[in-house]
């Protein structure tokens, strides 16, 4: 299964060796896809006594949308949103998701095609991200709709943001 998972990646990059992730926490990770160039750009969590566990900002050539990271008690997984241009103040879940571009579980993998869930801020951020469902989920959303074409599912692992 992890050949499969390393085989799938692989061309689903294009044949591209990304960047080795060994020595950047996953806070200051940048991502790319291959399909439109969108970014995922992590930064710190913004207080310990906040539910969200990580924070990214997704750009893509029409825009850019916001992503956090909660763990989910429940499914005992860290799950995210990505949420692009919500109203202020008193929402309803009708508003939440008219402006969610995607939500879902990121998987980080090595580069031995090992799969696992996102590691927590402070560890090594990994080689690769996959979101399931990415790709669909944006396409459908109304951000996705001034987007030309759809994204792919699998991120590789670009830079190391600079602190600060």
């Amino acid at each position: 299964m992890r050949l499969l998972v390393a085989s799938v990646l692989a061309l689903a990059s294009g044949g591209f060796v990304p960047a080795l992730a060994a020595d950047c926490p996953v806070e200051r990770a940048v991502y790319v896809e291959t399909e439109l160039s969108t970014r995922l750009q992590f930064e710190p969590a913004s207080s310990e006594n906040s539910p969200v566990i990580h924070r990214f900002t997704m750009q893509a050539s029409k825009g850019e949308a916001e992503g956090n990271v909660f763990y989910d008690l429940e499914i005992e997984r860290p799950v995210s949103t990505i949420l692009r241009d919500c109203p202020e103040g008193d929402v309803t879940g009708a508003d939440l998701a008219a402006c969610t571009v995607w939500k879902g579980i990121i998987y980080g993998v090595n580069q031995a095609g090992e799969v696992d869930l996102l590691p927590s801020e402070g560890e090594t951020a990994p080689d690769q991200l996959l979101l399931p469902g990415f790709g669909p989920a944006v396409a459908a959303s109304s951000f996705g709709q001034t987007l030309e074409g759809m994204p792919w599912d699998v991120f590789s692992y670009k830079e190391c943001a600079p602190k600060g």
